[in-house]
């Protein structure tokens, strides 16, 4: 028997219409979030937290001649939801008038995603624990210490007004992540996945990887000078690096002056800004990768072309910036979606390491913080696998390194593109490659593992 949804169409469509039911203001609008949340957390090499929660909570919108408030609560009952809207109005009639608020939207179309999986939402603590005891056994047999978390969702996000907009989106997901160490703990490697099926991931696999990465990098690290190399990174650097241009898309700060994307009187859409190998989309609707269809406002998500065979194609208006240039809303997207523009190229990380005459490979990056949003300036600090790459093979591990670099630059730089996988990480759903890039700018060493 498949496990029940956190919350039904019928249940969600009630709980909302009793809500509006209550108001007074035309400009009412209901958010409501369901969720059951498991995980297992592993360290040193055993089982050692694990947990399950449910979790409920409904907001309510308020607007009157600009005046916005917004108030949360726990409660689904009639009563509890009166006691929501009667707040919001209340403190609505208070609060400054937004000028940049939009009045509400009306019913929406959006697309038919997949994105809940029934035996996901049905796993317990025996098929949580099964995940972890297939790592702790490659772990064991590599003489490593292992430490990480498996975790799953099952969830229902809606969205509902007064003036007939219903949107509703259920899905799961689910991650797992492991850290491998040697014993002695100068070697550390690091593996991940997501999916929103659970059964998607390679707990096997992404165990064995992680410990090559452990037993390679204990071999004695040797430090590189400060400096520019060519790189092969990993997917999931890829991923921790590309969050900040995804997040500078956006055409008001471009237009406004603030933005890498910024021109006079204007931005770049239609530049080409980057290798013509590389693009970029967003999908969520993709069978694969299924993600939310709408944006918090209520916008339907479309698939869209941000960069096209290096090509700026697009930029994310809100509805007042929209509004203001008279452009089409275009909501900022939630799925990612980095490939080569010829599918054929794509090569396995393997292949892309055999085709560097001298580098660095990179596993992944973290405490990844920005510099300068004129630039997409980043810097952070390699993690868990890092490598000297000679004559197109590993040939020794390296310290960890400081990165000074822009994902602009990182794309502009592009020598060849690998495979896109889904990467794991909180936030946007990520499917990028790895890839290779010359001129990646390394600041200074880090004796930390």
């Amino acid at each position: 028997m498949s496990a029940a949804s956190p919350l039904s169409p019928a249940e969600a469509r009630a709980i909302t219409k009793s809500a509006l039911a209550a108001a007074t203001f035309d400009d009412v609008s209901v958010r409501v979030s369901a969720r059951r949340t498991a995980y297992l957390r592993f360290a040193a090499g055993a089982p050692t937290t694990s947990g399950e929660a449910a979790r409920f909570e409904v907001s309510v919108t308020a607007a009157r001649e600009g005046r916005v408030a917004t108030v949360s609560g726990t409660g689904r009952d009639t009563a509890s939801l009166q006691a929501l809207v009667r707040e919001a109005e209340a403190l609505a009639k208070l609060a400054p008038k937004d000028p940049e608020h939009e009045p509400p939207l009306g019913p929406q179309q959006y697309a038919k995603v997949a994105a809940r999986d029934a035996k996901t939402a049905e796993v317990g603590p025996e098929g949580r624990t099964e995940v972890v005891a297939r790592v702790l056994k490659v772990a064991r047999e590599a003489k490593l210490v292992a430490s990480g978390l498996v975790e799953h969702e099952d969830a229902v996000t809606v969205l509902a007004n007064r003036t007939g907009l219903f949107a509703l989106h259920a899905a799961t997901d689910a991650s797992l992540t492991t850290t491998m160490r040697t014993a002695d703990g100068k070697g550390s490697g690091w593996a991940g996945a997501a999916s929103h099926r659970l059964a998607d991931l390679d707990a096997t696999g992404l165990a064995r990887r992680a410990a090559d990465k452990a037993t390679m990098s204990s071999q004695g690290a040797d430090t590189l000078a400060p400096g520019s190399y060519t790189v092969v990174l990993e997917a999931q650097a890829v991923a921790d690096l590309l969050g900040f241009l995804v997040s500078a898309l956006q055409a008001r700060a471009a237009d406004e002056g603030r933005s890498f994307f910024s021109r006079p009187g204007g931005n770049a859409i239609g530049e080409a800004l980057f290798d013509p190998r590389v693009s970029l989309r967003s999908d969520p609707a993709d069978p694969r990768y299924p993600s939310i269809p709408f944006a918090g406002d209520g916008l339907p998500l479309p698939a869209t072309t941000w960069i096209e065979r290096g090509m700026l194609k697009a930029l994310a208006y809100s509805r007042f910036w929209a509004h203001k240039q008279s452009r089409p809303p275009l909501p900022a997207p939630r799925s990612i979606f980095l490939a080569a523009t010829d599918p054929a190229e794509g090569k396995d990380l393997n292949e892309l390491i055999r085709g560097v005459e001298r580098g660095v490979l990179v596993t992944r990056f973290f405490y990844n913080r920005m510099l300068d949003p004129r630039q997409i300036l980043a810097t952070g600090l390699t993690r868990d696998g890092t490598f000297l790459i000679e004559q197109g093979k590993i040939a020794r591990p390296v310290k960890n390194m400081r990165y000074n670099e822009s994902p602009a630059a990182l794309l502009k730089n592009v020598v060849a593109l690998g495979k896109p996988e889904r990467t794991a990480g909180e936030g946007m759903l990520a499917v990028v490659p790895p890839l290779v890039a010359k001129e990646f700018h390394f600041a200074s060493v880090s004796d930390a593992v």
